[in-house]
């Protein structure tokens, strides 16, 4: 058989062996995540690169916020009173340390030991604590009053590896912090498209979020309040990642025997 003429019968059996190689490492790659959607923080910064620090929004107290209050003077016995007698005996747990706390009625006020209904809604720990003190300098010298908000409590849900609701005692959270608490990002999560749901009175305020962007760091929601919600939303290659088991097989079974086939018929 001439050379030529050989030649003209393997080009299209190559052609054909090429399309079906390429049709299995499609079939076989899709659905895989790039190394680039895995990274957060995806400018390039130098060693000297300087963000300018925010500062934590004030955390303001809210109908349903749970506060400890804790009332200290020059003598302890006459600033007993103001202090509820069991609050050290609940354990070191946020959920048993609220059952010792003041709760913020619907008219943002608190039922305190002596003086009574005392709003304190609208203010920040740091304002209702002077509030306090001025009301007990009648009662108390030198009081010394510390506030503490009980319910700082975020959600996490979506691609994290453990989702749920995360109560903290300290009123300056992040995002990062929040999504380390709920065991840190999948591989299928989106980190360009992170929403944030956050009340405000009546109003429900979302926002989006890029983590591959070191704007970010900048953002008025990288620091959370009380009762934010975190979504992670999934990339759409997840998408072919939890679909039916065996339709993804089933091609990919097919593809290998349609090229078994072209190599055998090649090799006669």
């Amino acid at each position: 058989m001439p050379f030529t003429h050989l030649l003209d019968e393997l080009i299209p059996r190559m052609r054909i062996l090429i399309f079906v190689i390429g049709w299995f490492l499609f079939l076989s790659l899709n659905g895989c995540v790039s190394y680039k959607q895995l990274l957060s923080y995806q400018d390039e910064l130098l060693d000297s690169t300087v963000v300018k620090r925010l500062i934590p929004p004030k955390i303001i107290i809210q109908p349903n916020d749970v506060l400890s209050i804790n009332v200290h003077g020059s003598d302890q016995e006459t600033a007993a009173p103001f202090n509820l007698e069991d609050q050290n005996n609940f354990g070191f747990s946020v959920e048993s340390v609220q059952l010792s706390g003041y709760l913020v009625d619907e008219d943002e006020s608190i039922d305190f030991p002596v003086l009574g209904n005392v709003k304190l809604g609208g203010l920040t720990t740091t304002g209702a604590k002077k509030r306090l003190t001025e009301l007990l300098k009648d009662y108390l010298k030198e009081p010394v009053v510390n506030i503490r908000l009980l319910n700082f409590r975020v959600t996490v849900s979506g691609e994290v590896l453990s989702p749920g609701s995360f109560s903290v005692t300290n009123e300056r959270l992040s995002i990062p912090d929040a999504l380390a608490l709920a065991g840190g990002l999948t591989d299928y999560a989106n980190r360009a498209n992170i929403l944030v749901v956050r009340e405000i009175g009546e109003e429900m305020i979302l926002n989006r979020v890029n983590l591959q962007n070191t704007d970010f760091f900048t953002s008025e929601y990288y620091y959370l309040k009380q009762n934010d919600l975190i979504y992670v939303e999934p990339l759409k290659s997840k998408a072919g990642a939890v679909s039916d088991q065996t339709n993804k097989v089933v091609p990919i079974v097919s593809a290998v025997g349609a090229l078994i086939a072209i190599v055998v018929a090649l090799i006669q």
